[in-house]
C-alpha cells in the first residue's frame, strides 16, 4: 500500500498546491496517477525536492507531447503539453522568492512554451494576445466559444497572487462549454510581467483593468455590453477594485472577496511587534522565509516592514460604493482568504449576492478546493442569469 503521507503531504501549503494540480485533471492539464506518483517522489517538504519532482514529470510530459506531435497525434500532443505546462508551473512554486533563480526562470519558460504549443492544437479558436499597457504590453490568452466571429458574452479572468495567464486555463473549458468567450490575462506582479519585465503589484488596479477593457472593446467577436469580471484568489481584491472605477463591466464575481488586504496587518501594539516576530520566523524557518520572500518579490520590496506597509495600501472599501454592476460573492468553507464577503457587500451601493459553498459539498478550502465542478455550476449559472445568452450553443468541445 502507498504511504498516505506521500500522497497527501501533511502540510497545508503543499497539500493545497497538490490539490490545484489534481483539479487541473478536469481540464486535461493533469493526470491523477501522474500527479500522485510525483507527490510520492517528494522526499521532504522543501522547494528543492518539490522542484526536482515536478521538473522530472514536466520534462517527461513535454517529451511525450513533442513525440505525439511529430507523428500527427494532435489530441495526445495537446493534452501532454497542457500537463507539461501545469507541472512546470508547480515545479517553481516553492522557489519564487528569488526572481533570478535559474530554476524558476527555466521552469517558467517551460510552463509558457508548453502552453503556447498546446493552444495551437485546440478545437476552438485560441490566441496569445498582447494588451497595451503603459508603454509595454501585458500577456493574455483569448479563447472563443466558436469560430464564427459572432459577438459573444465574454469573461475576464485576471490572475491571482501566484498564478499566470497560462495557469488560468483551468477556468476556460467550463466557460466555453456554456457559450462564453474567455480572456485570461496577467498584470503587474504576475507571470511574465513579474518574472521577465519586473513589474510589481499595484493597489490601483483600475490602471491595469482599463487598458484591458479598452482592448476588449475593439474586438468584433466580443459583445462589449456583456463583459463580466471574475476575480479568484488575490483577484478577489483586484477585480472589485477595478470594477469600482471601470463601469464598462456588466457583472462581477469575487471568490473570495478580499476588499481590504490591510485588515490582515495588525495595528497598535500588536502591529509594532509584528515585524520583529515575522523577521524571527523567517530566520528560523526556511518555509516561512520562502513564504514571505515570494510575496515580497511580487511587490518589489526586500523587507518584512516594507511588505506589511505596502499591503496596507491594498484596500478598496472606500471605493466599493462605486461598483455599479450585479455582483456575486462566493464564500467557501475553510478558505483561508475568505470571510470578508459581508464586509464588501455592506460597503456597496448596489445589491450583491453572497453564496456559501460548504465542505459537505466538497468545497473545502481556498476558492472551493477540489470542488471545481460545484464552483462552476454555481458561478456560471449565475452568470447565465445575469449576462448570458441561453440561446447559445453549449455543444462546443471542452478543449
Amino acid at each position: 500500500m502507498p504511504d498516505p503521507a506521500k500522497i497527501f503531504l501533511g502540510n497545508p501549503d503543499y497539500d493545497g498546491q497538490l490539490v490545484r494540480t489534481l483539479t487541473a485533471a478536469l481540464v486535461d492539464a493533469a493526470d491523477l496517477g501522474e500527479t500522485l506518483a510525483t507527490a510520492r517522489r517528494i522526499d521532504k517538504l522543501d522547494g528543492a525536492s518539490w522542484y526536482d519532482a515536478w521538473s522530472r514529470t514536466a520534462t517527461v510530459a513535454r517529451s511525450a507531447g513533442d513525440a505525439a506531435l511529430s507523428v500527427g497525434n494532435r489530441i495526445t500532443a495537446r493534452n501532454a503539453l497542457l500537463r507539461a505546462s501545469e507541472y512546470f508551473r508547480q515545479a517553481y512554486y516553492f522557489i519564487r522568492s528569488d526572481l533570478d533563480d535559474p530554476r524558476l526562470q527555466g521552469a517558467y519558460r517551460g510552463h509558457v512554451e508548453a502552453f503556447i504549443a498546446a493552444i495551437t492544437l485546440m478545437d476552438h479558436p485560441a490566441e496569445h494576445v498582447r494588451i497595451p499597457y503603459e508603454g509595454t504590453t501585458i500577456s493574455g490568452y483569448l479563447f472563443a466559444s466558436d469560430g464564427t466571429g459572432t459577438p459573444r458574452p465574454t469573461l475576464l479572468f485576471p490572475c491571482g497572487y501566484d498564478s499566470t495567464a497560462e495557469g488560468g486555463w483551468v477556468n476556460v473549458p467550463p466557460a466555453l462549454q456554456r457559450g462564453y468567450n474567455v480572456l485570461v490575462f496577467e498584470g503587474p506582479g504576475q507571470g511574465e510581467a513579474l518574472f521577465t519585465q519586473r513589474l510589481y503589484f499595484r493597489a490601483d488596479y483600475e490602471k491595469v483593468l482599463t487598458p484591458v477593457i479598452d482592448w476588449v472593446q475593439g474586438r468584433p467577436d466580443i459583445d462589449a455590453e456583456r463583459v463580466a469580471l471574475i476575480g479568484r484568489s488575490f483577484a478577489g481584491y483586484l477585480a472589485p477594485r477595478g470594477a469600482a472605477f471601470e463601469h464598462r463591466i456588466a457583472a462581477l464575481v469575487c471568490d473570495p472577496a478580499q476588499p481590504d488586504m490591510g485588515a490582515h496587518v495588525p495595528d497598535g501594539l500588536i502591529g509594532k511587534v509584528a515585524v520583529p516576530v515575522v523577521e524571527m520566523q523567517v530566520r528560523l524557518s526556511g518555509a516561512r522565509a520562502e513564504f514571505f520572500g515570494a510575496r515580497m518579490a511580487t511587490h518589489g520590496v526586500d523587507s518584512i516592514e516594507s511588505y506589511l506597509s505596502v499591503l496596507r495600501t491594498f484596500t478598496m472599501l472606500a471605493d466599493a460604493a462605486h461598483i455599479s454592476c450585479p455582483t456575486l460573492i462566493v464564500e467557501c468553507e475553510n478558505d483561508f482568504a475568505g470571510g470578508a464577503g459581508q464586509t464588501l457587500r455592506d460597503a456597496m451601493s448596489v445589491p450583491a449576492e453572497i453564496v456559501h459553498l460548504t465542505a459537505d459539498q466538497g468545497a473545502d478550502g481556498h476558492c472551493g478546493g477540489p470542488a471545481q465542478e460545484i464552483w462552476a455550476e454555481t458561478v456560471f449559472d449565475w452568470l447565465d442569469r445575469t449576462i448570458g445568452d441561453r440561446r447559445a450553443t453549449s455543444a462546443v468541445p471542452s478543449h
